[in-house]
């Protein structure tokens, strides 16, 4: 069990699990905020109409001879029972009343209060005690001013609350009507629905990501934990050992997407490579008449190619530090590096097998030693070579390259050779031109190369 929580599927699920459960709790967060936001602006849109009408049918110059009883009850009454109206008409309103705001405490005097269900009327010229968000705009009140609409929780439920002043003909404030909602239902049914659609998403969520994780166990991280078990059951001790690493990766049978792949023929290659070598260097000091010779063999044999015959990786580096030594110490050369990189190899191997993708690899450099007779070529990975050009080979380096351009595409285009026979290989040229190491060279060669390859898959489309 303590295994399995240590791999590599389960440690990349897990991250990519949260990952995209706190992207998913962000957004619906986010769209609950702006969501109810919208609903707030609604509501308060109704609140100002409501209010707009309502006090068109309020005599405010009448409002100062309410409030010192000497005023027509029956007008009064008119206009109560037409805000009452409103409620009635509205089944959104909590609450709709008209204060008279009293300088200089929290208390207002009452001048309207429409009948609701839920609450008994205030009479004209009670006392009130202004609740603690509107007194918190007391100043604003007591000028006359407009105040912003007022959400909040309250024992009533979560209210919001707009306001109106009730300007006089003379200018003056004549006091303030209020209408409230209730939005406490609103505000539940929305988190109702974004809690029912938080857990669509999940599942979505569970089902997308076990379908990514299955894909993404099936070509990376299983392909590389098969590769990293087979590497920690490596021994070296006998040849017995060697034979058995190569047979423990060779059963792997991997055959995944480009980068993996390429890891594993790598893998795989290098491997053989140190089984050959070490093979020929035990039989080499085991014949005691031949000796040296063997151990020339041997030695010769730790810098070449076993399946090409070209010189390897190991001889290129020394070649790479001999150069680099003497861009060092300001000698003065001449050479260019051309890259090369097959196409379709791994077509060939998956479509006909890894014989004739070996025999594929080899037709490739058969056509560049051809063409670069002069020039070492080097076996650098499982498909990719460089040539290191001087002397006479470094003056007609362009037509080198123009020659590999040309034999490649006209190899590739005889479409009645099978298709193993159709060699075909990126390739870009740089040279040196005072540039402090070997590697950028390598770099601007490399990149070319990849230009290169670029066309050629848009053109022909490739597997690589």
């Amino acid at each position: 069990m303590l295994k399995k929580l240590n791999s590599l599927n389960f440690k990349f699920g897990i991250i990519t699990f949260f990952t995209y459960m706190l992207l998913v709790t962000v957004i619906l967060v986010a769209c609950y905020n702006h969501f109810f936001g919208n609903t707030i602006r609604t509501y308060e849109n109704i609140a100002q109409e409501i209010l707009n009408h309502a006090s068109d049918d309020i005599i405010i110059d009448h409002i100062p001879d309410y409030l010192s009883g000497n005023y027509d009850r029956d007008e009064y009454a008119r206009t109560q029972a037409k805000l009452e109206s409103y409620v009635s008409y509205y089944n959104e309103i909590y609450y709709l009343y008209g204060y008279k705001i009293n300088n200089g405490s929290n208390m207002a005097t009452v001048i309207f209060d429409a009948q609701t269900d839920h609450d008994t009327v205030e009479k004209l010229g009670d006392d009130y005690e202004l609740e603690h968000d509107i007194a918190d705009n007391l100043d604003k009140l007591e000028r006359g001013e407009p105040i912003k609409s007022l959400v909040d929780n309250t024992e009533w439920g979560f209210l919001l609350t707009c306001s109106k002043p009730l300007i006089g003909s003379d200018g003056e404030c004549k006091g303030y009507l209020f209408v409230d909602f209730n939005l406490t239902k609103v505000r539940e049914k929305n988190q109702i629905f974004i809690l029912q659609l938080f857990c669509v998403v999940f599942l979505l969520t569970l089902l997308i990501l076990y379908g990514a994780m299955l894909a993404v166990s099936k070509r990376i991280t299983g392909p590389i934990e098969k590769m990293y078990n087979a590497l920690k059951s490596f021994k070296f001790e006998t040849t017995e050992d060697r034979e058995q690493n190569i047979m423990r990766l060779r059963q792997l049978k991997i055959k995944t997407n480009p980068e993996i792949q390429s890891l594993y023929d790598t893998l795989v290659s290098t491997t053989l490579e140190s089984y050959t070598y070490q093979q020929e260097y035990k039989a080499a000091t085991e014949q005691l008449g031949a000796a040296t010779e063997k151990l020339g063999v041997a030695s010769e044999m730790a810098y070449t190619d076993a399946l090409t015959g070209l010189q390897n990786k190991n001889a290129f580096e020394m070649t790479q530090n001999d150069l680099q030594k003497k861009i060092d110490s300001g000698e003065s050369l001449q050479f260019a590096v051309i890259m090369i990189d097959v196409n379709n190899l791994k077509y060939v191997n998956d479509t006909f097998g890894h014989d004739m993708g070996d025999s594929y690899l080899k037709g490739c450099c058969k056509i560049a030693s051809t063409i670069i007779k002069n020039s070492p070529i080097y076996r650098i990975g499982g498909d990719e070579f460089v040539a290191i050009l001087k002397d006479n080979d470094y003056e007609i380096r362009q037509t080198l390259l123009a020659n590999l351009k040309k034999s490649f595409k006209l190899i590739y285009g005889d479409e009645s050779k099978k298709p193993w026979e159709r060699y075909s290989a990126a390739v870009g040229l740089s040279y040196y031109s005072g540039d402090v190491s070997v590697n950028s060279v390598i770099k601007r060669a490399d990149n070319a190369m990849y230009e290169a390859k670029a066309e050629f898959k848009k053109k022909h489309g490739s597997y690589r």
